[in-house]
């Protein structure tokens, strides 16, 4: 690919159709039009304030050996600016539909608030979803699904600055989709969001008007650190904004006592609830029911949480 503005020839990735040169900086289309609306988001954690961040969180999590703080070891890194389209979409939606509510009937002896019988019933209802979708869609299409997700300070946004990725050796990663892809991604998350709340309403959507607009589009690169650390013999992989230091993902060892505790706590809940099926149930089937599948509940969860590899994302 050669830049038809500083005339510098650079490779792109298979599938880019929107690219960004790393010499000056200027973003252009297949067709070679300049690209205007792009924007970036400073890198204001260093590699080593995204480590230290990364290891401090790393061992706060359940099952975390306690040296991991200075056991672990850094191996690879690097820094790269992911593509977001970041759109705003004015959504209105009139619906009708029918929402259900239920009574009950038969208190059961020996539980006063249950019941033996549940009657449901339908009732028309109407309304209004008038809404402000701010969405952001990652203009790669194969990626960790945690960065597609992670939060976007998009108010912290400024004008692109070829400047400040090469001042931490960054990677520009160009967008695979183009802005009109974008755009009609837009409105389709936003017409499922409209829905998601019209749902929150009633239950049943029988008729609706919607009226989709978009308000503004453009194009945001945000740094983000991707580190591998080694812990004994294995490596794991973490993903860490470089604009707020907000971990992405991160996968982490869990030590052998708390693998072989959790196994232990969660075959006891297991032998718990295979009890309550097996001699409480025919004396009180109801409690026996409910206790049993929660007690089951319980068990598979710290099982699952025991054995499997630990893997966590910040919550926002």
């Amino acid at each position: 690919m050669r830049c038809p503005y500083c005339d510098a020839d650079f490779k792109p990735h298979s599938g880019d159709v929107l690219f960004t040169c790393p010499y000056c900086g200027t973003t252009f289309t297949v067709k070679g039009e300049k690209f205007k609306d792009h924007y970036m988001i400073r890198v204001h954690y260093s590699l080593r304030e995204a480590q230290e961040t990364l290891l401090y969180w790393v061992s706060k999590q359940l099952g975390v050996p306690d040296d991991i703080s200075w056991a672990a070891t850094f191996i690879e890194y690097d820094l790269k600016f992911y593509p977001f389209w970041i759109a705003h979409v004015d959504a209105k939606t009139e619906y009708k539909g029918k929402d259900r509510y239920a009574t009950f009937s038969d208190r059961w002896p020996q539980m006063p608030n249950a019941y033996k019988h549940i009657h449901w019933h339908w009732k028309d209802e109407e309304g209004v979803v008038d809404r402000r979708h701010e969405i952001a869609i990652l203009g790669q299409t194969k990626i960790n699904k945690a960065i597609a997700e992670m939060p976007i300070p998009v108010r912290a946004k400024e004008y692109f600055d070829i400047a400040l990725v090469k001042k931490y050796h960054g990677k520009i990663i160009d967008s695979q989709i183009d802005q009109d892809q974008a755009a009609e991604k837009a409105k389709e998350r936003a017409y499922n969001l409209q829905t998601a709340h019209i749902l929150e309403e009633i239950d049943k959507i029988e008729w609706r008007d919607d009226n989709i607009e978009l308000k503004e589009l453009f194009l945001i690169h945000v740094p983000v650190w991707e580190l591998t650390y080694r812990y004994g013999k294995k490596k794991y992989k973490a993903f860490v904004s470089a604009s707020n230091g907000y971990i992405i993902e991160a996968k982490y060892p869990k030590s052998m006592m708390f693998r072989a505790g959790g196994t232990l706590g969660g075959l006891l809940f297991l032998g718990v609830s295979a009890f309550m099926f097996g001699v409480v149930m025919k004396v009180f089937p109801a409690g026996a029911l409910v206790t049993g599948l929660e007690t089951g509940g319980v068990g598979l969860g710290i099982l699952y949480k025991a054995l499997s590899r630990g893997k966590a994302r910040e919550k926002i």
